[in-house]
């Protein structure tokens, strides 16, 4: 039998994640725009290594913070695993699934995603938005994924304008809405 090959978001599919605490955890209100800006670009692999990056950002900042601290912070965004994301991922084998992610996220937030969601080693690689250059729904990020992996059977996200954008690809995308949910919906894939 051939696997299902599932494309999983991280960001609140399989990690919940809160942008606002990393303006929280330094202090601020919001993060200035060159901040956000720097976000991007790091998301996009343009900005330079994660030194650099941290380091740009305190000069943004005035210095007000080290490197260390803008990186500590920046990690809050990640919260903790989802819950029951972890135990499913774990049991796709037996399910017959292959996951692969498919996430807009920076080198600095996989391996703070590796540390938080127990069940990373059992997703078999991924495409990233640092290695594409884009966000998605960009077509390079649709493109990659089908060069690697196939077209997935089922495309997992949180944000319904990316649904949307994936089903116009021409893939079976669903709504995120909690493992159990996604359970049902591999399921019935079989």
């Amino acid at each position: 039998m051939k696997k299902k090959i599932l494309a999983l978001d991280i960001g609140n599919v399989c990690v919940k994640i809160d942008p606002q605490n990393c303006a929280d955890a330094l202090g601020l209100t919001v993060l200035p725009e060159a901040i956000r800006g720097l976000c991007r670009d790091f998301e996009w692999g343009k900005a330079g290594d994660e030194d650099a990056v941290f380091a740009r950002a305190a000069e943004i900042l005035d210095n007000r913070f080290s490197a260390e601290k803008i990186k500590e912070a920046f990690n809050t965004i990640l919260i903790e695993a989802v819950p029951g994301m972890s135990e499913l991922v774990s049991s796709l084998p037996e399910m017959g699934v292959e996951a692969f992610f498919f996430s807009d996220i920076s080198v600095t937030h996989l391996a703070r995603t590796k540390e938080l969601f127990p069940a990373f080693d059992c997703v078999k690689g991924g495409v990233f938005s640092f290695e594409t250059g884009a966000w998605k729904p960009a077509e390079t990020m649709f493109e990659t994924f089908e060069s690697r992996y196939g077209k997935p059977d089922l495309y997992v996200d949180d944000r319904k304008e990316l649904i949307e954008a994936a089903q116009k690809y021409g893939w079976n995308a669903a709504i995120f809405a909690g493992a159990e949910d996604l359970r049902k919906k591999l399921t019935a894939l079989s």
